[in-house]
């Protein structure tokens, strides 16, 4: 594997928790104004009983995979 393909791109960028793959994160830009926008916002969201506090951004690859497991198999309560 190639270290450098997975160096964060700019000050946005962040590591995915699960994979450890780099990554470019809007949500960790200032916005110029208004909300901050993301490649995220247009996947489907995560069930909220799938989302942990305090957890890192994931990477699309990663954010993909956990939705499908979402409406596979959803996670007790």
């Amino acid at each position: 594997m190639n270290p450098s393909a997975h160096r964060p791109r700019s000050a946005a960028s962040g590591r995915c928790p699960r994979c450890g793959h780099a990554f470019d994160c809007g949500m960790l830009a200032e916005p110029a104004a208004g909300a901050p926008d993301c490649w995220c916002r247009s996947m489907p969201a995560l069930p909220a009983n799938r989302l942990r506090a305090g957890r890192a951004c994931l990477c699309p690859e990663c954010l993909a995979d956990e939705i499908a497991r979402a409406r596979v198999v959803p996670e007790a309560q």
